[in-house]
């Protein structure tokens, strides 16, 4: 089957429309916090603190949300790629149980209520989430992984064989896999424009088309935040800017590797097609290096699928071949479908693939989400707003952002100089894998 014409834009956008700048307005010449950044978690602290009683002012480059936050795959739960005893071994007993918590439990309590409270649509749906395992051995590590989480943080989560694993995916590429029934999907055009109108019912100013270029300590105290239209004076600056970390935020740059996910999506196939290779309708994602995620569209009569097609920008068409031939892979029966769309955003991952919130020369900084940013996004800026305000930041207090030095330059304003290299030796070993069966 021939595509009609592609779009390089997201799915969500054609439910949601694609994310708009507020009308201008003057930038006020003092504010208590600056936020740079209007994404999940910029929206977030800004709804905290002007609940707070602080005037706050959002200032983003483009639209608000025109990055990852409106672009990601819309599944929404925890993750951490260290294990247990590894954030235990680095951090001790309670702050490793304390990220544990946060990143599986409270973020997602935190966004489901945020969700219900500010009454926002975003085609929310508890659809749980399997992680396919692609080796054997694999299974046993995730079984004992699950156990230790259930005695540290409750976590309601359990793992099932290669067989049973077929009521969630209908798939022979995995040896089993792990079952999180508490997870969510979700439109996330529709999850951003929901936050960012409560961030303005809350008194947020919320400015886009508006570039900052550069953040330097006032005279007096505090910040002057220099934009294309203007300067703002604040007691408190929040950088959350993730994957997007500007280049005037040099020592922030350093330390995030903002790497390309490609998603796309197939013609209607059918709710009754889809169902057969989504059972449950659960969310699923993979634990390959490929890294792909997939999941039905909110209507249930579209495949979404997502996944590493390179490390370094790709154009739709080469990205829909790479993701077009994983997902057969994946589903072998689905046979020849149309893809419709074809778009990309960039996630921001650190170095040790932990999240963190704090301050950097007195700037405050939440990022690092690795690729789990809607439920640890809106989370995180919840905890930097409450570091402004004085209060416990939690547990990714105690985790940092830690630099490379060589960690420097970008092709084309965005690419790390290195990541051609890595995309070299990601596609070599993906060959080697396609070669092995793995």
């Amino acid at each position: 089957m021939t595509d009609s014409a592609l779009s390089s834009q997201p799915l969500w956008w054609e439910d949601a429309g694609a994310p708009e700048a507020p009308a201008e307005a003057p930038l006020p010449a003092e504010a208590d916090a600056v936020i740079v950044g209007a994404g999940l978690t910029g929206l977030s602290a800004a709804r905290e603190l002007a609940r707070a009683g602080r005037a706050v002012v959002v200032i983003e480059a483009g639209a608000p949300g025109i990055g990852a936050s409106s672009r990601n795959g819309g599944m929404v739960g925890g993750g951490h790629r260290l294990s247990s005893s590894e954030l235990e071994a680095r951090f001790g007993p309670e702050a490793a149980i304390g990220m544990l918590r946060e990143t599986h439990i409270d973020s997602l309590d935190y966004v489901l209520r945020l969700i219900a409270e500010e009454g926002i649509d975003c085609d929310l749906q508890r659809t749980g989430r399997f992680r396919g395992l692609h080796a054997p051995h694999l299974l046993d590590a995730a079984q004992r992984e699950i156990g230790r989480l259930q005695d540290l943080i409750g976590l309601e989560a359990h793992t099932l064989g290669a067989v049973e694993q077929q009521a969630h995916v209908s798939s022979k590429l995995y040896y089993g896999g792990a079952v999180y029934p508490r997870h969510h999907a979700l439109n996330p055009a529709k999850y951003l424009r929901g936050l960012l109108a409560a961030a303005q019912r809350a008194g947020a100013e919320v400015h886009g088309n508006t570039p900052v270029t550069g953040v330097r300590r006032a005279q007096g105290g505090g910040f002057a935040v220099a934009t294309a239209r203007g300067t703002v004076r604040a007691r408190d600056v929040l950088m959350a800017t993730n994957g997007y970390t500007p280049g005037f935020a040099g020592a922030l740059r350093r330390r995030i590797i903002p790497v390309p996910s490609f998603i796309i999506a197939t013609e209607p196939l059918g709710a009754n097609r889809v169902r057969a290779l989504f059972p449950t309708g659960a969310c699923i994602v993979e634990s390959r290096d490929r890294h792909c995620y997939f999941r039905p569209s909110p209507d249930g009569a579209r495949i979404v699928f997502g996944g590493r097609a390179a490390m370094i920008p790709i154009g739709p068409e080469a990205a829909k071949r790479e993701l077009s031939r994983l997902m057969e892979e994946v589903f072998p029966q689905l046979g020849p479908v149309a893809i419709t769309h074809s778009w990309r955003g960039f996630t921001g991952f650190s170095f040790d693939f932990l999240p963190a919130v704090g301050q950097i020369d007195g700037v405050w900084h939440a990022m690092g989400y690795s690729g789990s940013g809607n439920a640890m996004a809106p989370w995180l800026g919840r905890q930097a707003a409450q570091g402004i305000l004085g209060e416990d930041a939690g547990a990714f207090a105690h985790a940092s952002l830690s630099p490379r030095w060589w960690n420097r330059g970008r092709i084309g304003g965005m690419t790390p100089w290195y990541m051609p290299a890595v995309d070299a030796k990601f596609r070599g070993r993906d060959v080697m894998l396609r070669y092995r069966g793995g």
